[in-house]
């Protein structure tokens, strides 16, 4: 017969078995600002604030070509409130085109700004407003062009917006929404509009009201 005091010690063993323990509670809750890691405890990420915004400079053309910079066929200067068609957004609007070019060489106007994308871009957007007005006949060729276009500040295609000629004339103020599907978040880009106009009946292109509108985690 064992003794008692051996037997107790039974008894008392079987009350401590790991089944009987109570597990630790977590510390905090589950907006607790920092986590636990095996190297220690690190804050958490911080929260991205979505927020949309144009990223041109002066985009409606009210302070003339602040922002911008331009190449001119002549003198005349591109952003203007005179002509046939009035601005979108008064009082000023760029004019393109509108000139007669030479038997080579037409006449070409270019319009520009960079800016810089935020690395943090999910969507980019170009809009505005455009017209043609033409005295153009031919319903086959195209004579006269204008274009918005994406490229790099050396001139490199990136991604055509708009492709306009004297074949797709207009009779008021027309709406671009085009949405950029180009990588271009985190790089400087260009926004380039231009024009050409061969040795005769020219073409007038017309932008106002312009945006690059780029949705990104503000601070």
């Amino acid at each position: 017969m064992r003794p008692l005091w051996f037997v107790a010690g039974l008894v008392g063993c079987a009350t401590a078995t790991p089944g009987n323990e109570t597990p630790d509670a977590p510390v905090g809750g589950p907006d607790a600002p920092r986590i636990d890691a095996p190297g220690g405890v690190i804050d958490a990420p911080a929260q991205c604030t979505t927020m949309t915004s144009n990223l041109l400079t002066n985009p409606a053309f009210e302070m003339t070509t602040t922002g911008w910079m331009e190449t001119l066929i002549d003198a005349q200067a591109i952003v203007r409130a005179d002509g046939p068609v009035a601005a979108h957004t008064p009082t000023l609007k760029a004019w393109m085109g509108g000139v007669v070019g030479g038997l080579i060489t037409p006449a070409t106007d270019a319009l520009w700004q960079d800016v810089v994308i935020p690395a943090s871009t999910t969507q980019l957007v170009v809009t505005g407003m455009y017209d043609v007005r033409t005295l153009e006949t031919s319903t086959i060729t195209a004579f006269d062009t204008g274009a918005i276009a994406l490229v790099t500040t050396a001139n490199a295609p990136i991604e055509s917006v708009l492709a306009l000629s004297n074949l797709t004339p207009t009779t008021a103020w027309t709406a671009i929404n085009h949405p950029v599907t180009a990588a271009v978040a985190g790089m400087t880009i260009r926004l380039r509009m231009t024009s050409s106009n061969d040795f005769s009946s020219t073409s007038s292109f017309y932008f106002d009201s312009l945006g690059l509108m780029a949705t990104f985690c503000g601070p």
